[in-house]
């Protein structure tokens, strides 16, 4: 089962087991509706928990959980990641999510291989692929002028380079 992350606890918020959530997903209502399981994660363990009440408060979710009605029994949780179940995730056809693009390869127009897309950015203009190199990493805006082709089954994508860019 693949994991998906979608936010991260900043902090406890009150004192009735509510915790603050800086997000990672543009769709916080589907990902963290009442009843939906999750895993908190440090990095080492997952611990499944259902989500209990859900709103959003200038710019974070505040989430509970089932079973940790109190600041004590969410406190130990402070910076540990949320992360989703992927078949939870309802994908649109030829809908390319961030976490996809994770790990693809990237060629050129000419098709040598330039990397491995490490992260994903994402800016307000517009998203940017990190591509991990011997060296350099090489950043390239995930736009129509530089992404030449897609093809997520091979996980592999085609960008055009400019003058510069390597």
């Amino acid at each position: 089962m693949k994991k998906i992350k979608v936010g991260q606890i900043v902090r406890p918020f009150g004192l009735k087991g509510e915790v603050k959530v800086k997000l990672f997903t543009d769709f916080p209502e589907q990902r963290f509706c009442v009843g939906m399981p999750l895993f908190l994660s440090n990095g080492k363990s997952d611990i499944d928990v259902i989500v209990a009440s859900f709103r959003m408060h200038q710019g974070f979710a505040l989430i509970t959980f089932e079973g940790k009605p109190s600041i004590d029994d969410i406190e130990i949780y402070r910076n540990f990641e949320l992360l989703i179940d992927e078949e939870k995730i309802e994908h649109e056809e030829d809908e390319v999510y961030f976490y996809d693009l994770l790990d693809c390869s990237v060629v050129d127009e000419n098709n040598v291989l330039l990397g491995m897309i490490s992260e994903v950015i994402d800016s307000p203009a517009h998203a940017i692929i990190r591509i991990k190199r011997e060296g350099k990493d090489l950043l390239i805006p995930y736009v129509d002028a530089f992404i030449v082709d897609e093809n997520m089954d091979e996980k592999k994508i085609k960008v055009r380079l400019i003058e510069g860019m390597l």
